[in-house]
């Protein structure tokens, strides 16, 4: 008999499958009945001897990344439209604002700095790029000719860049500074117009509301180039201690556990932990869904570690309640104090400050919520984090208490949305792995009473 510390990783996951509805079943079970072979959906070449392992989600994954490559960038606006027509209110259900859990920032405050700078905002984005650099013989008259308007504000930026190192003191040098922090900014506003649609001087309220983080970011990068009034009251990564944003739904969110070398990696050779099971398949229904955020976490400007939340339903001992879960922290291998060859002391010295500052930030998301209880998973890809959450209270709760909102039949049907619009055959079936419900990470506890795990308590009484 195999011991505890190794038993096989087979986990119960959820799903939803298009004939029956909302399904529990192991992992093995799932890639044995749905799963299917990469090289049919043309992810990895047919190679002869190559092992064949059957994978879960891949028809979802091949719609999802489809999407990404085409004219779909981002699928913030999809998913706002969609849940915006769900059959749910969760308010009226659950008592909490699902709204106030797709951005940090208060759309009224983002709102109020655009309207108190139109003025400057309107002259950067009215501005004739070419017409400014002839009127201030910034760029020789040739060069600037052979420069197709397209290419102009890329191509204008590496010239003055380069023309600038070569300046002493002078007007010629604070001109072309005001030139390069003006074209920068020009650049920044149409970014914000082709990523989403706002026009930055006649203000969209729906689109303002669905992408105000988005929209917040770049406000914070177009500061930087000109005088922008009222940014304090914006939430974003500054570059200074301890800041969070949540992570944007397009393509860089399914490279999100290659950064942090976690087991959602998109190649398991990129894993920190070789050893560990890689469930990259279930990253792509989280991407879809509006109750499925992933927190990012910067110090002083670097990435360090992520935050996965999500409302989950309670039912114990007769009561049903909304509780926030920390369903996993993951950090970058220079957080860790198990990699040596990775570790970074300066990082290390300052953990207690930045978990702390996370935990108050994810205990002021669920006030605003209307959340009171927030429980944690204890386990980490990061042994300090570990022993952290061990600090705290814990709550024993049975796994199947702990059921997700809807249990996947939203994005089973939102992937079916998104497959028409896309021209593609729609997935059969959806998995996700939760590690809130996963006892195999801890199975010398999990042993004890099957299928009862100890939870971390952030907020509430245990």
């Amino acid at each position: 008999m195999p011991s505890l510390e190794h038993l096989e990783y087979n986990p119960n996951i959820i799903g939803f499958v298009s004939d029956i509805g909302p399904v529990v079943i192991s992992l093995n079970a799932a890639r044995k009945r749905y799963g299917e072979l990469p090289s049919e959906y043309k992810l990895v070449p047919e190679k002869e001897g190559r092992l064949k392992k059957k994978g879960l989600n891949l028809a979802l994954g091949k719609l999802v990344t489809e999407a990404l490559k085409r004219k779909e960038n981002t699928f913030k606006k999809i998913i706002y439209d969609f849940y915006q027509a769900w059959h749910r209110d969760y308010r009226k259900e659950f008592n909490i604002n699902i709204q106030l859990f797709q951005n940090l920032n208060n759309p009224i405050n983002l709102r109020h700095v655009l309207e108190s700078n139109r003025g400057v905002l309107a002259d950067a984005a009215g501005l004739e790029l070419r017409s400014c650099l002839e009127e201030h013989n910034l760029i020789r008259k040739d060069i600037l000719n052979s420069i197709k308007d397209i290419d102009l504000p890329e191509k204008s930026e590496r010239i003055l860049e380069k023309k600038i190192k070569n300046l002493q003191q002078g007007k010629k040098l604070e001109l072309v500074r005001e030139s390069l922090n003006i074209i920068r900014a020009s650049r920044i506003i149409k970014r914000i117009k082709s990523r989403t649609s706002l026009d930055i001087i006649e203000i969209d309220h729906d689109i303002l509301h669905v992408f105000t983080d988005e929209i917040s970011r770049e406000i914070i990068n177009l500061s930087k180039h000109i005088s922008i009034l009222g940014t304090e009251k914006i939430i974003g990564v500054r570059g200074t201690g301890v800041e969070i944003e949540f992570a944007s739904r397009d393509m860089s969110y399914l490279m999100l556990g290659k950064e942090t070398g976690d087991c959602t990696s998109d190649k398991s050779p990129f894993q920190a932990d070789a050893d560990v099971e890689n469930i990259y398949w279930t990253v792509f229904p989280w991407i879809l869904d509006q109750n499925y955020q992933i927190m990012k976490v910067f110090y002083n400007g670097e990435f360090v570690m992520k935050a996965h939340l999500l409302p989950l339903f309670l039912m114990h001992d007769g009561v049903g309640d909304i509780v926030l879960a920390i369903d996993a922290i993951e950090t970058v291998r220079a957080f860790r104090d198990d990699l040596e060859e990775h570790k970074r002391d300066t990082l290390l010295e300052n953990r207690e400050v930045i978990f702390n500052r996370v935990m108050e930030e994810i205990e002021q998301l669920g006030n605003r919520m209307g959340i009171q209880r927030i429980y944690a998973e204890k386990f980490s890809n990061t042994k300090w984090v570990r022993e952290r959450f061990e600090s705290f209270k814990e709550i024993f709760l049975h796994v199947d208490s702990l059921v997700k909102l809807d249990e996947l039949e939203d994005i089973y049907c939102l992937s079916l949305e998104l497959s028409r619009h896309m021209g593609l055959s729609p997935p059969g079936e959806i998995f996700m792995e939760i590690q809130m419900k996963n006892t195999s990470l801890q199975p010398l506890v999990t042993h004890r009473t099957a299928g009862v795990k100890p939870y971390a308590v952030i907020r509430g009484n245990p």
